[in-house]
């Protein structure tokens, strides 16, 4: 009777040791999913820091699963199994996501969807983030820059900015306005606005505010700007302020 009465809880205490090895991985892995969207993907690519991290865990839980099947420790055995599933699963997820249609706009704020079709249908913008080949980081993989890309219907690429100047991990935003001009607005680098004329797109500095240089008689939507940029007060109203006070 001890015998059968001892199995039963040594089983609950495997499935302890299981489901607590696997909660704790998954909460590792969550911080270094916020770690990376946050900071690390500046520096290093997302993926690699997911498959390399995946990798070294499963071949730890691997080596424990080992030493537990020798020497015949089910607590070892539990604990490894526990820690394997998350990463696996994460490594999963990895391979089929490229396969898996999402719908990205869903999630996506107005001012920055992409594929995002001009007024008059003729054109398609997207503003992905690439590599650097030339500025490179600490780690030596190339820094992250935003490029307007416009293409037509069918996907061929039509214009495409080489310059590097709106950094991946600034605020960048942008919209069409009813020109079919598209509007571009970095955080740290102000407006801008690209314009076809007579088949040849081209880039146009605004300026840092919505006036911009007035060089031309026309506006940039309000709809391109974020929503703490009419929020944070100017220089003309602080000398208001100061002067009242």
């Amino acid at each position: 009777m001890k015998i059968g009465k001892s199995i039963p809880k040594i089983r609950i205490v495997y499935v302890i040791l299981f489901v607590l090895t696997a909660a704790l991985t998954a909460f590792f892995f969550m911080i270094v999913i916020l770690f990376t969207s946050l900071f690390l993907w500046i520096t290093i690519p997302s993926t690699l820091i997911y498959c390399a991290t995946s990798l070294i865990s499963i071949g730890l839980f691997l080596f424990l699963l080992f030493v537990g099947c020798r020497k015949k420790t089910g607590c070892l055995i539990a604990i490894s199994l526990g820690g394997i599933i998350v990463p696996g699963l994460l490594l999963v997820l990895l391979m089929v996501s490229p396969f898996i249609k999402n719908d990205q706009k869903s999630h996506q704020k107005p001012n920055q969807r992409q594929p995002l079709t001009s007024p008059s249908g003729k054109y398609v913008l997207t503003v992905p983030i690439e590599r650097s080949k030339e500025r490179r980081g600490s780690f030596g993989f190339g820094s992250p820059y935003r490029h307007v890309t416009i293409a037509d219907p069918n996907g061929n690429v039509l214009y495409r900015d080489p310059e590097e100047n709106f950094p991946g991990w600034f605020g960048t935003y942008w919209i069409w306005d009813e020109e079919d001009r598209v509007w571009l607005y970095g955080s740290d680098t102000g407006t801008f606005f690209y314009e076809c004329v007579d088949g040849i797109w081209t880039r146009h500095a605004w300026g840092y505010s919505k006036k911009g240089k007035g060089e031309k008689e026309i506006e940039p939507p309000d709809s391109l700007y974020p929503r703490y940029f009419d929020t944070e007060p100017k220089r003309n109203d602080l000398n208001i302020i100061r002067h009242k006070l």
